[in-house]
């Protein structure tokens, strides 16, 4: 099987994070999607936290709703390159504000069992190890906590890279990890019972310069080690748009959801190590006992 090539190191992607400050925020409606279905998988977690991790916060657009989700809980937000709050959120009247750290996802910067809950989405594709990372969070995480994830797997922009392939053989996607490659990182890195499952979903743009000038925005750009460097070329942009048959441009992606629990799993939990790939029914089984 193919290997992508891994995104580069921890101090780049932090550059390249916080180049996209500003623009995120008015950019980020696919992000905000897989959140909202991150938080409906949150709902099957039995569990009241009382320390939770937002892993991977960019502006802070899911912690006001992991906040409202868990009004008692502390709420920690980390990401490579945070960027201040809008002054629109008026965060200096709540009772609890989240607290906001800069930090490399591969190094937490917390003790041992600091946390009940720990929620990552789509951090994953920029981390260059990321068995590293699920290592971190094992250790950050209190007895019984639970990780929840999300991803994008290798089915993710292939109707871009086919265009990329009538041009040159360079690589233009990176990172993505393959569904069962996570269950057994997630596996060795002590987790109890790996929960995975995948979806398609279909984004449609009003053109392959719309899907370009998003992907800018969020810091989904090649940022793998051994990329081809320098500026995309007129020439290049408009070799790209002929090769786009039509104006509009949809392109899929493999959204891989995930979760972990640390420690033994509770016996009312009909969890089955042996088997990652679940339906949605069958998640909501294994967490509730049904």
């Amino acid at each position: 099987m193919h290997q992508p090539r891994q995104p580069d190191s921890y101090a780049h992607v932090r550059r390249h994070f916080k180049g996209t400050n500003g623009a995120f925020s008015a950019h980020h409606a696919v992000f905000e999607n897989i959140s909202q279905r991150l938080f409906d998988r949150l709902d099957l977690l039995a569990i009241e936290p009382q320390r939770v991790l937002d892993l991977g916060a960019r502006d802070g657009y899911q912690t006001e709703g992991l906040r409202s989700k868990y009004p008692d809980a502390e709420i920690i937000a980390i990401d490579p390159a945070i960027a201040p709050y809008p002054t629109a959120r008026r965060w200096w009247w709540r009772a609890q504000i989240p607290a906001r750290i800069s930090a490399d996802p591969h190094h937490l910067p917390f003790a041992d069992g600091s946390f009940d809950l720990v929620v990552s989405n789509m951090l994953l594709p920029w981390c260059h190890e990321p068995t590293a990372v699920y290592a971190e969070v094992a250790r950050v995480l209190a007895e019984n906590g639970a990780f929840m994830l999300t991803s994008a797997g290798p089915d993710t922009l292939v109707e871009y890279s086919d265009v990329w392939r009538q041009l040159d053989s360079a690589e233009h996607v990176f990172g993505l990890a393959d569904m069962h490659n996570i269950g057994d990182a997630l596996l060795s890195a002590g987790f109890a019972a790996p929960v995975l499952d995948r979806e398609l979903i279909t984004v449609d743009y009003p053109s392959i310069d719309a899907l370009q000038a998003e992907m800018r925005s969020v810091g989904a750009v090649n940022i793998a080690i051994g990329r081809r460097t320098g500026l995309m070329s007129a020439q290049v942009r408009k070799q790209l748009r002929e090769a786009v048959s039509g104006h509009r441009f949809s392109v899929t992606l493999e959204l891989v959801h995930a979760h972990g629990w640390k420690g033994a799993l509770l016996a009312d939990r009909n969890n089955n190590s042996d088997e990652y790939s679940v339906s949605l029914d069958s998640l909501r089984q294994s967490l509730r006992g049904q």
